[in-house]
């Protein structure tokens, strides 16, 4: 009697086991298509370059022209798309409406164009540039199509990154934890705080510390030089470099 029970049992987490593997052999000819596309979901670099400034161009800094027809000139077979901050609003709320909320809750608007251009990588993938980021030659063989690269910060100081040059395969991961970050230090602080710190450079330095493996860092002695040094009027050497206009400081 009692053999009989184990053998019973025994068979039964057999037929069960086999219950299981069917299951998971059904589903994974069933969905084949997604199982190989999560193996080779980050393939690419889409070619696009977005930038993000005022509709009103009588708020644009001098320099911002020469560097946008910079991205033209050297990215010529790429789409060119520029957001302003009806286009910003508008993304949030058809695409993320979820984030609408937390989105008007920034009191300072950098805070808003710094959120916005995670999203416009996580959705469109591609290149992001500041309006103050000069394009010296195309660089786009240099990027990884697996992985983002962003550029290194010269001011190891207070960052280690910067969000004035970052690109993108399409829906990675890192730009949900970057925004689920950003949304955490904003309530949590009731919006005090730097403005580097809240959706910035040191949001990016922080988050990159607990995700190295799906950052490529673009050097900063070749994508993002200090204008004090020699390197930054080394335009041979140069890919791009930052103008720094900051009129988001304001007067």
């Amino acid at each position: 009697m009692i053999i009989n029970i184990i053998f019973t049992y025994n068979m039964y987490k057999i037929l069960i086991i086999i219950i299981l593997l069917f299951f998971v052999f059904y589903l994974k000819n069933k969905n084949s298509e997604l199982f190989i596309n999560n193996d080779n979901i980050f393939t690419e670099i889409p070619k696009i370059i977005h930038q993000t400034a005022p509709s009103d161009k009588s708020k644009w800094h001098n320099d911002w022209y020469s560097c946008q027809e910079s991205w033209k000139t050297h990215f010529p077979d790429f789409e060119y798309k520029m957001w302003t901050d009806e286009d910003n609003l508008k993304l949030i709320e058809t695409d993320y409406p979820w984030f609408l909320e937390t989105y008007n809750k920034y009191t300072i608007n950098i805070n808003r164009i710094d959120i916005v251009r995670y999203f416009i990588l996580y959705k469109y993938g591609g290149i992001y540039a500041d309006m103050d980021y000069m394009c010296i030659k195309n660089f786009y063989n240099n990027l990884p199509k697996n992985k983002i690269s962003i550029s290194e910060s010269p001011f190891k100081f207070n960052e280690k990154l910067q969000n004035a040059l970052m690109c993108s395969p399409i829906n990675h991961p890192f730009w949900m934890k970057l925004i689920y970050k950003s949304t955490e230090r904003l309530y949590k602080n009731d919006n005090i705080g730097s403005v580097l710190y809240i959706a910035g450079p040191q949001l990016i330095s922080d988050t990159y510390d607990e995700n190295k493996d799906d950052i490529n860092i673009l050097p900063f002695d070749l994508y993002n030089p200090d204008p004090k040094t020699e390197d930054y009027n080394n335009n041979d050497k140069l890919f791009t470099k930052h103008l720094g206009t900051q009129t988001w400081v304001g007067k």
